[in-house]
């Protein structure tokens, strides 16, 4: 009988024991957990080469309308720098991926002959909760707008502006492609979307020719996009960034 209750005694002593250490363990990995979860993200590194815009546009003066950076726009030496791009080369049709207040696209307008046409898509609000592709939380800030494009809109530029609704990832460019012949990116800048609009963009150019440039070359996953490009994809053995800017950049001739 004694020996009988020692052996339980034992036994609770080893599952208490037992259930003590599992608890610990919890609790440690909870806290491993927790740690990595606020961890900061390591920051990749921007590795394109740098080219100045006097390498790409030489003496060519840019007119700037609605000068003033704000959040969410591009600074106001990108807005100089993209107005002296168009300029210099004349394109006859400009896609913008990415609107936002249209501040961008009334100065590809302001500097572009007449004769230009500037299509610009950008994502409804009313589309946010069901894009194909995921976008990142931070962004969702500057869909929350009940329309695009205020800066052209009444202005002697909006005529030769074409307002394009839809997600980037699921709209059909069928008309507009093989007919670019500058092509700026700055829609989502998750990683999914940095691909899969350069890839459009790709399709968009006049004969395979002309201009692409990103915007945002310093957030982390078009950082990462753009960097696998370079090193991955001889097509975009010349990617670069311009100098003083957060513009990546490529001519293909």
């Amino acid at each position: 009988m004694y020996a009988d209750i020692s052996l339980r005694i034992k036994t609770m002593k080893y599952w208490i024991t037992r259930a003590g250490y599992l608890i610990k363990e919890n609790l440690v990995l909870n806290e491993i957990r927790t740690h990595l979860r606020h961890s900061k993200v390591v920051e990749p590194d921007k590795i394109l080469p740098l080219i100045h815009i006097d390498e790409i546009v030489n003496k060519v003066t840019s007119e700037i309308i609605s000068p003033g950076f704000a959040d969410g726009d591009i600074s106001d030496l990108e807005l100089d720098y993209i107005s002296r791009i168009v300029k210099g080369i004349t394109p006859k049709n400009i896609f913008e991926i990415g609107t936002f207040k249209g501040r961008t696209t009334l100065n590809l307008a302001a500097n572009t002959p007449k004769e230009t046409t500037i299509y610009t898509l950008d994502l409804p609000e009313t589309e946010m909760p069901k894009t194909r592709l995921r976008i990142k939380s931070g962004e969702k800030k500057f869909i929350k707008k009940t329309r695009s494009g205020e800066h052209f809109i009444g202005t002697k530029y909006e005529n030769r502006i074409l307002q394009i609704y839809s997600d980037s990832a699921s709209f059909n460019y069928e008309p507009y492609l093989n007919r670019m012949d500058f092509v700026f990116i700055d829609g989502s800048h998750s990683y999914e979307y940095v691909v899969n609009d350069t890839k459009i963009a790709l399709k968009l150019l006049r004969n395979k020719r002309g201009i692409i440039l990103w915007h945002d070359y310093g957030w982390r996953e078009v950082v990462q996009a753009l960097n696998e490009m370079y090193l991955k994809d001889p097509l975009f053995s010349d990617l670069k960034q311009i100098i003083n800017t957060s513009f990546a950049y490529i001519r293909f001739e």
